[in-house]
This record gives C-alpha cells, structure tokens and sequence, in this order.
C-alpha cells in the first residue's frame, strides 16, 4: 500500500496516550493519537516509533506482527474484532506506552480472543450447571443424615432462633458486599494504580467472596436442615413469643371455670368479628379474607377439640371393652380440664390393666394349683380303685364287707370324676385347651346326645320334647367340647329335673344365630340367682343330697364361651332355661 504525503496525517488532540494508536483507512488517510514531533511527522516514523514500544501489536499487508503473547495471528484469527479490522481492509499500529500497566494488554488480549472460545464457554455452562444441580440435590437429600440412620440431626446452630442467624448473615453478606463491589462504585480509576495494588485487591476480593460464599452456604444449611427436622416454624422468636402468650393466656383461663372460659372466648370471637365486619363495611372487601381466616382458625379449634373428645370416648370404651392393650392418651395434646381427664383415664386404665394382670397372675397360680393337687390325689385314688376291683373279684362271703367294698367303689369313683372335672374346669376357664374348630351339625349334636341318656331319663320318667328345624343347622365349634357342654347340660337336667315332667329341647335360627335352648321344671325351690349357680361347687339343692361336683354349669359356660359361643341361664320359679347360642355357618362352611 502507498501512503500520501505528511498532510495525509491526521492528529486527534487526547490526554491519554497510554494505547496510541496509528489506523491507515483505505483512502490512505492515517490516524494517529500519538503527539506530532520533528520525529513522528511522517507515516514511517510513526511505525518506527510504535515499533520500539515493549508491546505492540501491527497489522500491515495482511500479516500480523506483535511481540505480545497470544495475539499472534494464528492465536486470534477466528477472533471477531480481528475479523472486522481483515474484512475493513486497514492498516493498524498499536502499542502501550506506560510499560508500568498492563491491564490495557490483558484487556486487549481477552477482546480478541474471547470470541474464538465462546462456543466452549457456553458448552462448560451447560454442563457445569448440571454438575451443580446433580450436586445441590445431594446436598439438600444428605444434610442431616447419619450413615445408616433415618433420623434428623441438629447441632447447636440449629437451636439458635432463625431470626438471629439471618440478621447476622445480612449484616456479614453486606459488609462483604461492601469491599466487593464499594470501589466500583466510587469509581475507582485502575488505571492509575500499579499493578501489585490490582493484585492486592483481587486477592482480597477473592477472600471476600470465599467468606460470602461460607456464610451463604452455612445460613441455608441450617435453613434445610430446620425444614427436614420440623423445627423450621418452631426455632423461631415469633413462634416462641407466640407459644408463651398462649400459655400465659391458658394458664389465666385454668382458674375460670367452664363457664367463664366460655364466655371469655366467645366474647373475644364476638369482638374480632364486629371489628373486622365494620372494617370490611367502611375500609374495602379486603377484610373479607380476614375474616374467612378468623373463621377458618375457629373451625380448626373446634375439629381439634372434637378429634380430642372423640379419643376420649375411645378410650373409655376401650375400657368397658376390657381392651387392656389400648395405648394411654396423649396428654400433651390437651389443656385445661380435658388435660385432667386424660389424666385420670390413664390412671385408670393402668389401674385397671394391673388389676386384670393380676387377676390372670391369681388364675394362674390356681390352676397350677388344682392342676397340682388333682396330679397328686389321682395317683393314690387310682391305687384304691385298682385295689377295690381286686378286693372285690376275691369271694368274700361276709355281707358287711361286700356292702362297703360297694360303698368304696361307689365314692372312689365319685371322687375320680371330682378331681377330672376339677382339673377340667380349671382349664376351661383359664383357656389353656386347644381347640379343633369345624363344622358342626346342631342337630346331629342333639340326637347323640340324646341316645346317651335315653335310659337315665326314661328312669326318672323324664318325657323329652324336641322342636327341630327341618333344615340342617350348622355352627363353628369343637365337636368333642361341644358334646361335654350338651352332656352336662343333660347330666344337670337328669339329677334336678322334677320327675315325671317333660324337658324341652328347641334349636331355633333366627338371622345369622342359632338358639339352643334347653328347659325343666326344678325338683327342689330354687331359692338361688343365676350368678350364684354360674359360679364353681354350687349345686342347685343346698342339702347336696344328689352326687355332683358343682362344676358342670361352670365348665359348660366356659367351654362355650372359649368356643365365641354365648351360654346363659334364666330363673322363673321353678322353671331352669339353659340358652347356648353360636353363629348360623353355612353349607361351605362361611359365615
């Protein structure tokens, strides 16, 4: 390229020659912010003169020279600003005068070689940001966890009140906010400062950012940890300043009766409501929502209260159920006179609880006891039966002897079947018998029974009188316990039932039950309530002249109820009525 004469030249008049500059357009006009001399007044001494410069950078003829590292031409040649000098067609000389600042080369420097890793910048973004993601959702998953353990752990940061630990992070995030970004704004001129202070002041912002970013970090971890341990609400002043007018309010209202406690809530209700009402009239609708949110607060109290009451009446029912397992109330959950309740029906049912334990602990030992003592009389009882039926195969002549002989049989064998029922009604009211549950046919049951004692009742001119279905009735129970409690039903009725009378035997369905119902007219006055006779050793007749061991109600009212059957007893007069009643099964065995 030829350049005109000296006039060709141009001098823009500035006060900072720290980068000069000569440009060359393509009309040949030069431009130059380098002050005219006797030498710099041509176009050659001009690049001469940026030449000798310790950075300088030239482009000239479409080739590069620089002495400047990373802006040589196949380091900036995709550079965007080097595109625009290229497709211009100019000529450029440059330089930095002041060789004590280099921040215009670094500058310089980023400018044009930015464009050429752009595309990577935005690559590493995207990928770095999903690194951060993956990473602060582990973080917020794994704070306060132990290895191996569900449970939230809290330090001593945690306990301090969130309002606290917030107001000191601000304080610390401005102050460093200050130093960071202060000399910015004060517009501090960094051209005029070496460049060991540039690197003081990175250094201290790069500290300063390291310890914002310390108490960020350590502010919302404490904020998570706080949520996942729900105790964000409750680590709070306001909560706190909150729970103590509440208590300081509940313990007011614990010397008012129900009454006055009523009246004082109510009162207040009525208050809050005309006041936000009378707002909402003269101020806008906004106080409507108000005073939705007041009612909402009060239907929220009064289900609580109901929820509570409703526990309440559970665990008395539980109770009267017997249910000895139920779990105690929360008494943490009350206030006032439903606290003093809960209370008191915890006590309770703990008292209640020992008593049955011990009570279970008592029918134990006793029929340990029975069990015991039965063991230990039917050893020498069977010696004295066994010694009886030798005595009385041997031909002994004398009727006297023969008459006791008969008499010892007659009691030995009595008292055999004292200690077997003994032993027997002990484990049915202790429930230590396994049971075979099947289906059973009613009135198969009957006729078994019935062939069994045939010939006792036909002694004491007993006429039975059975009302069976025409259908089969089924039940769930034991075949073999249920033919022990008939029997003892028949046994009772043979040894009391007034001769020549008649005996009812009716089975009825109704529903999903099955009736069985027995009744006789007594021999003997029964001057005696039914749960005198459904209790162990009683006998109807309280001369005890028949033979009987007292035990046969109690072992069939235990059986049958060991079978979920229910077992009753009725008195009017002279009349006995025995009702056993089962659930109705049936014909695939389902109820």
């Amino acid at each position: 390229m030829k350049y005109e004469a000296e006039e060709s030249i141009e001098y823009e008049s500035t006060s900072r020659r720290t980068y000069e500059y000569l440009i060359i357009d393509d009309a040949g006009t030069a431009y130059t912010n380098i002050a005219k001399t006797v030498h710099t007044d041509t176009v050659e001494e001009l690049k001469a003169y940026i030449k000798a410069k310790k950075y300088f950078w030239n482009y000239d003829n479409n080739e590069v020279d620089t002495n400047v590292e990373k802006m040589k031409f196949e380091d900036i040649a995709y550079s965007g600003y080097f595109g625009r000098i290229e497709k211009a067609g100019y000529t450029v000389y440059s330089c930095v005068n002041d060789e004590s600042t280099e921040f215009y080369k670094y500058n310089l420097v980023y400018k044009l070689v930015s464009n050429t890793y752009e595309y990577a910048s935005v690559n590493i973004a995207i990928r770095s940001s999903f690194l951060f993601l993956a990473m602060f959702i582990y973080i917020i998953i794994s704070i306060g966890h132990k290895k191996g353990e569900e449970a939230i752990y809290l330090n001593s940061l945690d306990n301090i009140p969130l309002e606290i630990v917030g107001t000191v992070a601000l304080i610390l995030i401005g102050i460093e906010a200050l130093f960071l970004f202060g000399g910015m704004s004060i517009g501090i001129d960094y051209t005029s400062i070496s460049s060991r202070m540039i690197d003081t002041i990175i250094s201290l912002c790069f500290v300063l950012g390291i310890v914002m970013y310390i108490t960020i970090t350590i502010t919302g971890v404490t904020i998570v940890r706080r949520i996942k341990a729900k105790v964000f609400w409750k680590n709070t002043l306001i909560y706190k300043f909150a729970k103590w007018i509440k208590r300081s309010t509940s313990n007011m209202l614990t010397d008012i009766n129900t009454t006055g406690k009523l009246i004082v809530i109510f009162g207040a209700f009525y208050i809050i409501q005309l006041v936000l009402t009378i707002k909402f009239i003269t101020d806008g609708a906004i106080y409507i929502f108000w005073l939705i949110a007041v009612w909402g607060v009060t239907l929220k109290m009064l289900i609580d209260r109901l929820n509570k009451t409703k526990k309440i009446k559970e665990k008395i029912k539980n109770m009267y159920d017997g249910n000895k397992d139920s779990q105690p109330l929360n008494e943490e959950e009350y206030r006032g006179e439903s606290k003093e309740v809960a209370h008191w029906l915890n006590d309770i049912s703990g008292g209640l609880t020992n008593a049955i334990e011990e009570a279970m602990k008592s029918e134990r030992l006793k029929t340990e006891l029975i069990t015991n003592v039965s063991h230990d009389i039917k050893t020498p009882l069977t010696s004295i039966i066994n010694y009886v039926d030798l005595m009385k195969q041997e031909n002994i002549e004398n009727e006297k002897v023969k008459e006791y002989l008969e008499i010892l049989d007659n009691k030995s064998q009595r008292l055999k079947k004292l200690t077997e029922d003994l032993v027997e009604a002990s484990k049915a009211s202790s429930g230590n018998i396994k049971l075979n549950i099947e289906k059973l046919n009613v009135k198969e049951l009957i006729k078994q029974v019935r062939g069994e004692f045939e010939d006792k009742f036909e002694q004491r001119r007993l006429e039975i009188i059975e009302n069976l279905p025409d259908t089969e009735v089924y039940i769930k129970a034991d075949s073999r316990y249920m033919f022990r409690v008939m029997e003892n039903m028949y046994v009772n009725i043979s040894k009391y039932a007034l001769e020549n009378s008649r005996v009812y035997v009716d089975v009825k369905k109704e529903n999903d039950i099955v009736k069985i119902e027995l009744k006789n007219i007594s021999k003997d006055k029964l001057n005696i309530s039914v749960d005198e006779l459904m209790q162990r050793f009683v006998r109807g007749d309280s001369a005890r002249t028949t033979e009987g061991s007292g035990l046969g109600i109690s072992i069939a009212k235990s059986l049958t109820t060991l079978q979920k059957g229910k077992f009753n007893i009725y008195l009017d007069g002279d009349l006995f009525k025995v009702v056993i009643q089962f659930k109705v099964v049936n014909g695939d065995g389902e109820f």
